[in-house]
């Protein structure tokens, strides 16, 4: 008997083990599916799983189709292996969540980014059809297939999932361009320009895999092209055509491109020499106005046919620029580093902005010794020492607390207008402001969008690096006013409250009502603030009184 009850006790225990592996097993497997969408589910599976279970793996075979007696490069097929990332697939959780409403993906699979590609083997047939040899690939969300024929204008691309997998692939046909012309002109370039209706946007994301430098034609970096040579992929259709010759335009002309064809673009012999002889060296000094003071040491940038240039000004302040042409204006962009040393010691303060764009106009300019003679005469920044007794400036920007804020201002008759300038800086207990330019000017000290204070004006004089000017910011004094709030008669307490300054350009500062509804603003200099409370209608408010209360109505849009 006692052997009878053990063994019964030890078969229910089995029995009992058995009972909650099973309904682990069932809660999990459960648990996956109905918490992600199928296809979701799937794609994961199939991702995750792939090595493992064997069965998930795909078998590829695939015809690459020929066109124009032209085939696919057996060697160029390769497959790409894309997955969605885990941010993106809780991302894409989140949205089925949500009712999908909004912009989202036309399927899951083309949230997929191609990690890792594959060369796989490939045979041409005797009817020039490229036969992807059967191969097994990992699983992943997404595949993307590419290949090219040998001729530079026929390319294969499909994208696909394990579910929808392609027998036949045509390829997408492009257009090329051959420049005929003489051997001599080596410093022939392209440039291309769209036309208004064609198809060149569809072609970007394939030019740029191919032939990035062609795709960099049509934004103003010639292409270098030797004669004979084909330019490819291009896209269908009409295309104007620029042809520049040492530096100079010689011609534009609009072709029409048809797939599969590679049109010839004769350069004109007489335009082109023409347009070599043109071509000009300009001698560029640079000097500070007044004295006449060569500039050292600044970098004057310009765009020529090999793309972006650059040269430094020597001991004399001279540039040579080559490949000019003398019939155009010549943008150019001088750019000086800063110095080193820390801002906050006044001697240090540059005597040049980081940056001055400025155009020239050759065509009156003088000759000496074959080249284009041009002295531009720099004005040298001066500065405005302002001291601010009562205002603390900080070092660095602090993100969250943009005030104070300090604004340049002119005098335009009697009129007070904000106006730029290159450098805003803290010297010793105050701050040092850049001035570009000759005139009557103050700073204005905002320091929240309900408080400005102003320094003294002051007039400044001719140009001179040395030129030291100095005001002070009047320490005015400001009142208190006490806003309250509310909205339906009723308070909005611990409401957040963006108060913003009427004035153009001053950020917006966030105060937190209490629990009556209320905020304080201390040090008020100005009539009037706007008030903003989210989800309801923004209004001005007039801040002539100490206490005011503001209503508010929703915003119902």
């Amino acid at each position: 008997m006692a052997s009878l009850r053990r063994s019964l006790l030890i078969l229910g225990a089995c029995l009992a083990v058995g009972a909650v592996a099973f309904g682990v097993y069932w809660w999990s497997s459960h648990r996956d599916t109905g918490s992600v969408p199928r296809e979701v589910a799937a794609s994961r599976a199939s991702a995750d799983d792939a090595d493992a279970m064997g069965e998930r793996t795909l078998t590829l075979r695939m015809r690459l189709l020929p066109e124009g007696g032209v085939s696919a490069l057996p060697t160029s097929v390769r497959i790409g292996l894309a997955y969605v990332s885990p941010d993106e697939l809780a991302a894409y959780q989140a949205w089925l969540r949500g009712g999908a409403e909004g912009a989202g993906p036309r399927a899951f699979e083309d949230l997929a980014t191609v990690t890792r590609w594959l060369n796989v083997p490939a045979t041409l047939t005797a009817e020039g059809v490229v036969v992807v040899t059967p191969t097994r690939l990992p699983a992943a969300d997404r595949y993307l297939l590419q290949a090219r024929a040998n001729d530079g204008l026929r390319f294969y691309e499909a994208s696909f999932t394990r579910d929808d997998l392609p027998a036949e692939i045509a390829p997408r046909i492009a257009a090329g361009l051959r420049l005929r012309a003489p051997a001599q002109m080596d410093g022939a370039r392209l440039l291309f320009r769209r036309v208004e209706g064609s198809q060149d946007a569809a072609w970007q994301s394939l030019m740029r895999r191919e032939a990035p430098a062609v795709l960099d034609a049509y934004d103003e970096r010639p292409l270098p092209v030797a004669a004979g040579a084909v330019v490819a992929p291009l896209p269908p259709g009409p295309l104007d055509v620029i042809a520049v010759i040492d530096g100079v335009e010689s011609e534009r002309r609009r072709v029409t491109l048809s797939a599969g064809r590679i049109a010839t673009f004769d350069p004109d012999a007489e335009a082109s020499e023409l347009a070599a002889a043109l071509s000009a060296t300009v001698a560029l000094r640079l000097v500070e106005k007044g004295s006449g003071t060569p500039v050292k040491d600044a970098t004057v940038v310009w765009s020529s046919p090999r793309g972006e240039r650059s040269l430094r000004t020597d001991g004399s302040g001279s540039v040579r620029i080559e490949g000019i042409d003398p019939l155009l204006p010549l943008p150019i962009d001088i750019r000086f580093a800063s110095p080193e040393t820390p801002s906050f010691l006044v001697g240090a303060l540059p005597s040049w902005p980081e940056r001055l764009p400025m155009t020239l106009d050759l065509i009156d300019a003088p000759v000496s010794a074959g080249a284009i003679a041009r002295t531009v005469e720099l004005e040298p920044l001066r500065w405005l020492i302002v001291e601010t007794p009562g205002i603390d400036i900080p070092r660095r920007p602090r993100v969250e607390e943009p005030f104070p804020v300090f604004v340049l201002q002119r005098r335009d008759n009697a009129m007070w207008r904000d106006s730029s300038a290159d450098y805003f800086r803290p010297a010793g207990d105050g701050l040092a402001v850049s001035l570009n330019k000759s005139g009557t000017v103050r700073i204005a000290a905002v320091l929240a969008p309900w408080s400005l204070r102003f320094s003294d004006a002051v007039e400044i004089g001719d140009a001179s690096a040395d030129t030291r000017y100095r005001t002070r910011i009047a320490a005015t004094g400001g009142r208190r006013v006490r806003l309250r709030i509310t909205s339906d008669n009723r308070p909005l307490a611990s409401a957040p409250v963006h108060l913003l300054s009427p004035l153009r350009g001053v950020p917006p500062k966030t105060l937190t009502a209490d629990r009556a509804g209320q905020v304080v603003l201390d040090n008020v200099t100005e009539p009037a603030v706007l008030v903003e409370v989210p989800g309801f209608e923004q209004v001005r408010v007039r801040l002539d009184t100490a206490e005011v209360t503001v209503t508010l109505r929703r915003d119902d849009g």
